[in-house]
């Protein structure tokens, strides 16, 4: 809370402001940690920002990347927060458009035009190391160690690998299906890894890469395992690691049932065009199944707003005719907050329908609150 009300009052250093030419527009925008031969195996800090310049069909749209390093300065007395300055050190013109940036081991990975360049920022230069040819529109890069998965405008997701030795950038696996993607991230399951998309039908889709499936084709096509209706479209996401609690600050959950740092699970956030945030957390076995039949039974157990139906509502919607079933794996939080709004004997009731108690339910539902109050 303090640090919320230290940003609401902050102020802006003056002499840092950055004019661009009419027609060019900041497309994307990220602080990096960047290796260098001058720098040797450390890394520092910079602002690397990518614009592009739109002046009508007739001319061919072309982009910058630009890199700027933070200094400090001394002060002018009269300015008490003028200590710092930004420095221009890499200003050029790239061949295309640069619609997306992030930081891969290092290096700079950047869309440009229907490829994907990995640059090294060496003397104050970008030296390219790696480049692939994508399809048409790249808008959306997400980075995990070497792992990258980049988004098309109409081509759904395809997941890369960075090799740094050999200096190559190669395709492992893609989904075949057409989707209008709105963003890209990963999901952080322990030793699993998922893919989150969300689509123009306001969907969140889980996509999982399984080789060993024969629906993949050998790993070539990754699969979809989730899916669930947000009712919103989703353009940002933001991954954070759990928060863990000891026994005391949850009191009466044992400290067996915690989340165990060992899990190295990620809570997924998202934002949405009309202004909704919401957050996404995988969850054991033993506690999804638990809760997979508690929702189930809270949906015909409990009155709902409207008399409307969560489950309908929830379902992904596809356009036009679909030759494929939903996968309602993805619970909804909020249907299952209801069951702390019965009686202590619907509770009871509901418990044993399922084979579990009531305080295993409470738990459960505090260990998924605890898990996610980061802020």
């Amino acid at each position: 809370k303090q640090w919320y009300q230290r940003r609401v009052r902050g102020k802006i250093i003056p002499d840092t402001r950055i004019d661009l030419p009419k027609y060019e527009r900041i497309t994307a925008m990220k602080y990096m940690n960047l290796t260098g031969e001058q720098m040797g195996e450390q890394s520092k800090g910079y602002v690397v920002i990518a614009t592009m310049s739109s002046m009508g069909e007739e001319v061919s749209a072309r982009g910058k990347i630009m890199i700027f390093d933070v200094m400090e300065v001394v002060p002018d007395p009269e300015k008490p927060l003028s200590g710092y300055k930004f420095k221009c050190l890499y200003d050029k013109e790239q061949k295309g458009p640069v619609t997306e940036i992030d930081c891969i081991l290092g290096h700079i990975i950047s869309a440009i035009g229907q490829k994907i360049y990995v640059w090294s920022f060496i003397n104050n230069d970008l030296v390219g190391v790696a480049f692939i040819d994508t399809q048409i529109y790249i808008h959306s890069i997400s980075v995990i160690k070497n792992f990258v998965l980049y988004a098309d405008i109409t081509k759904s997701i395809s997941l890369l690998t960075f090799d740094r030795e050999c200096k190559t950038l190669s395709v492992i696996s893609r989904d075949f299906e057409p989707c209008e993607v709105y963003g890209t991230e990963f999901v952080v399951d322990g030793p699993n890894l998922g893919f989150m998309v969300s689509d123009s039908n306001c969907n969140l889709v889980i996509y999982a890469y399984q080789p060993e499936s024969v629906d993949s084709l050998g790993g070539m096509k990754l699969l979809r395992k989730s899916d669930i209706n947000i009712g919103a479209h989703v353009n940002t996401f933001l991954r954070t690691g759990i928060r863990i609690h000891d026994g005391s600050i949850l009191g009466t959950t044992p400290a067996s049932s915690l989340l165990h740092p060992s899990e190295k699970r990620h809570v997924t956030w998202f934002g949405t065009l009309d202004g909704g945030i919401g957050s996404f957390l995988p969850l054991a076995e033993k506690r999804y199944r638990r809760l997979f039949m508690l929702h189930n039974k809270l949906v015909t157990a409990v009155a709902h707003i409207g008399g409307l139906n969560p489950k309908k509502f929830r379902t992904a919607k596809m356009p036009g005719r679909w030759l494929m079933n939903p996968h309602r794996n993805i619970l909804d939080y909020q249907l299952l907050t209801n069951f702390l709004s019965l009686s202590h004997t619907e509770r009871r009731e509901l418990a044993k329908q399922i084979g579990t108690t009531p305080g295993q339910i409470v738990d459960d539902l505090m260990v998924i609150q605890k898990a996610m109050m980061i802020f």
